[in-house]
């Protein structure tokens, strides 16, 4: 007999009851439950709540990662988690663009905000422009110029941003290019 956790006395013969019984739950043996439940670990580790942040959309996370699925079908716990991993920076890089539009959005108020400077810029420099050129750029494009501007020239905000993105693609193929040597490897009976 052993003591667990000193307050119950398990039995020999119900251990042992207990190990055979385990040996029969192997987990589904069909193709059909097997494919069903292939998915699990990834669910369980690529939860929303971890990724998906204030002011973006759950479905559109759950959406993106079943396409993600679907492309990558990983097989086994080791290309499950290259997989979450893949996962992980490929929507931080959708959220990149996002960011860079707040960047902008934030320097474009605040430059309207500021009643010292002009409210709209109609200069464009260099001498391929003509003055029909000019006049065509509307108030957006001009703050948008106006905001980039403002950025490089004190926060830099845009140079983090886009070396942040640099990083993330790197990542990202560096990621993929393991997954499919892992694949690759497996599909040819391989070990992972």
């Amino acid at each position: 007999m052993k003591t667990i956790r000193k307050l119950k006395v398990v039995s020999d013969r119900k251990i042992r009851a207990n190990r055979e019984n385990a040996k029969k739950s192997t987990g589904p043996v069909t193709f059909e439950g097997k494919q069903k439940v292939s998915g699990n670990a990834i669910t369980h580790a690529l939860t929303a709540e971890r990724l998906v942040i204030i002011g973006e959309n759950l479905e559109e996370f759950n959406a993106f990662k079943e396409s993600m699925l679907k492309i990558y079908e990983p097989v086994g716990a080791y290309e499950e988690e290259i997989f979450i991993k893949i996962v992980e920076i490929k929507w931080k890089l959708r959220r990149v663009t996002s960011i860079e539009t707040g960047i902008f959005g934030n320097e474009i108020l605040e430059f309207d905000a500021d009643s010292s400077k002009p409210k709209f810029s109609d200069k464009i420099l260099g001498n391929t422009f003509t003055k029909n050129h000019q006049n065509s750029v509307n108030k957006n494009q001009s703050l948008i110029g106006v905001a980039f501007t403002k950025d490089s020239n004190a926060g830099s905000a845009l140079l983090k941003l886009n070396t942040i993105e640099g990083r993330l693609i790197s990542r990202s193929q560096m990621y993929e290019d393991l997954l499919f040597r892992t694949q690759k490897k497996r599909r040819k009976g391989g070990k992972k």
